[in-house]
């Protein structure tokens, strides 16, 4: 079985044991994705402090973080409004959307989870009827339920939202996602071509490669630094500091950083990284302050691409 097929097969199998109490739920998902048996009583490694932390009782913060569309009022607070998004619409009916008074490329969230994203490069070729269908049935989706039961989207408002589509309206800019502990950058994950060839690169804050690996294949050459890197820092300290992990996920247009989104459950607990003592380590730091060691990093690379 290939490796994809393999991933595929755990995917169908998790789905199918959502019918266990939570603590059995994780405990299985943890096994099936991690490669590792554990009751997450004691959580060392990072993918068991976040599994372990999932099966906590959320902050209101986390809560409020983890919708799309809440989290912009708390974004705005924190580092300005000029960060945002600029936004359309907000509805919790799909047939309210107003998608014909749109003639620039946009895209359509849900903001209640992930993996509900919508591209649309030409408003004037859209199907409005297909757009609307699909937001239905997110709108019809409790997340937490239908998931992998990732608690800060527990109970939230089930809501769309249309948004501009950042860049030159075809192509998608870099997500950099900011893994921050302790209110500080640890790892940049650099998305690009998501919807299309994705890679994922994985990165530390000096800008050169780990030396490890997570579910997706990373770039050939090291991604562009943004020219507004020491701000996307800054803002990810900033909007890190209220939780001891959260990820932060930023774009830059124009030498413009723009705020994605907060996450708190990365992946789901489906990615694992590779090698294992990376996991660890990354579990080191969460729990004692440890730096993750030089040995994980490849500074020689820190000029290439």
């Amino acid at each position: 079985m290939s490796l994809s097929a393999s991933f595929a097969a755990r995917v169908v199998l998790a789905r199918r044991l959502r019918f266990l109490p939570p603590r059995a739920f994780a405990v299985a998902h943890h096994a099936l994705f991690q490669g590792e048996l554990t009751t997450l009583r004691r959580p060392r490694t990072y993918s068991q402090l976040l599994a372990a932390k999932n099966l906590r009782e959320q902050p209101e913060m986390v809560h409020v973080t983890a919708d799309k569309y809440a989290v912009r009022e708390h974004v705005a607070e924190r580092i300005g409004a000029a960060h945002l998004i600029p936004l359309h619409q907000v509805v919790d009916r799909a047939e309210d959307l107003d998608l014909a008074a749109r003639t620039r490329p946009y895209v359509v969230k849900g903001t209640h989870g992930c993996d509900m994203t919508l591209l649309v490069r030409d408003p004037a070729a859209a199907d409005h009827a297909a757009i609307r269908a699909t937001v239905a049935r997110w709108l019809d989706t409790d997340f937490y339920e239908h998931g992998w039961r990732e608690a800060p989207y527990k109970g939230l408002p089930r809501r769309a939202v249309v948004e501009e589509f950042l860049g030159d309206g075809v192509t998608p800019p870099a997500d950099h996602k900011f893994f921050v502990f302790h209110g500080e950058p640890t790892m940049v994950v650099v998305d690009q071509d998501r919807f299309s060839a994705h890679t994922s690169t994985l990165l530390h804050p000096d800008w050169c490669p780990f030396a490890i690996s997570g579910r997706f294949a990373q770039a050939d050459a090291l991604p562009p630094r943004p020219a507004s890197y020491d701000r996307m820092l800054e803002i990810a300290r900033t909007l890190g500091a209220d939780f001891e992990f959260a990820r932060i996920d930023l774009y830059e247009v124009d030498g413009h950083v723009y705020f994605g989104e907060i996450t708190h459950n990365p992946g789901g607990g489906l990615v694992r990284l590779k090698p294992r003592e990376f996991d660890r380590a990354l579990g080191d730091l969460w729990r004692d302050g440890v730096p993750v060691p030089e040995r994980f990093v490849q500074r020689e690379r820190q000029l290439a691409g």
